[in-house]
């Protein structure tokens, strides 16, 4: 059991790693946050204006539109964590353990990031627009730590919505715009994914599960690669004692 629950604990120096980067001074990557927090609602607005007098409550069968609700909460969330890091900042770069708020901004950010890139895929071949790419920059310009075991929170999410696919199967709930080869209830939600076609859908819901697994293991190497490549935060922090390189503190710590 302990081991189970040491698969999904989140675990970072508070406020330092939310509020600093690899790329940011602090304030500068707290103004980022926001600004990537501001494009995901209006993009979720507009998304959301367009499609629902057109499709109404289908629109929430798709994973694609699952993940934009979830990346655009998660950014909000640390859009306000960061905030509240920078408040926290000059009190020190290691205060404890990090408030429930800020796992919970964590545990989504682990979830959203090779989700992005999965979505990313998806809509290759529907050439749907989406603000993903700013989640693969966020990705590298936050210093939020990384390890293999944290893909399972992004498991837990395509295991729900693989679990949702059966729902929609047996419910009969089909479609916005019906199919050609079965009546509109029995339309699966994407063609390629068919409950109709059991032994077909399990082999490709193994390989999924399978490339997801390679995928989280592409990000631990990004993070290598981030580590590598930008070994120290940057910037600045008004500290009691004046302006100090957040470097500087951070060894001190």
């Amino acid at each position: 059991m302990t081991g189970c629950c040491n698969v999904f604990k989140v675990e970072l120096r508070w406020p330092e790693q939310i509020a600093t980067s690899n790329w940011f001074p602090p304030l500068v990557y707290t103004i980022f946050n926001g600004l990537l927090a501001i494009v995901f609602v209006a993009f979720l607005i507009m998304i959301l204006s367009d499609s629902i007098p057109d499709i109404g409550a289908f629109w929430l069968i798709y994973l694609t539109n699952w993940a934009l609700i979830v990346e655009t909460i998660a950014m909000v969330m640390l859009c306000i964590s960061t905030v509240w890091a920078y408040a926290k900042l000059p009190d020190g770069p290691s205060q404890g353990k990090a408030p429930l708020f800020v796992r919970y901004t964590v545990a989504l950010w682990y979830l959203i990031q090779p989700l992005s890139l999965i979505v990313v895929i998806l809509l290759l071949g529907v050439n749907e627009a989406q603000p993903l790419n700013a989640l693969e920059f966020s990705f590298f310009a936050a210093r939020i730590p990384w390890s293999f075991k944290n893909f399972i929170w992004g498991l837990v999410f395509l295991l729900t919505y693989l679990g949702w696919t059966l729902i929609h199967f047996f419910a009969q709930i089909g479609t916005p715009r019906g199919c050609e080869l079965y009546i509109d209830p029995e339309c699966p939600i994407y063609d390629a994914f068919d409950w109709n076609m059991p032994m077909m859908t399990t082999i490709i819901t193994i390989f999924a599960l399978v490339g997801y697994a390679v995928l989280a293991g592409l990000y631990t190497a990004f993070v290598r690669c981030r580590q590598c490549c930008f070994p120290t935060p940057v910037g600045e922090v008004e500290t009691k004692d004046g302006p100090q390189n957040i470097e500087t503190i951070e060894n001190a710590a």
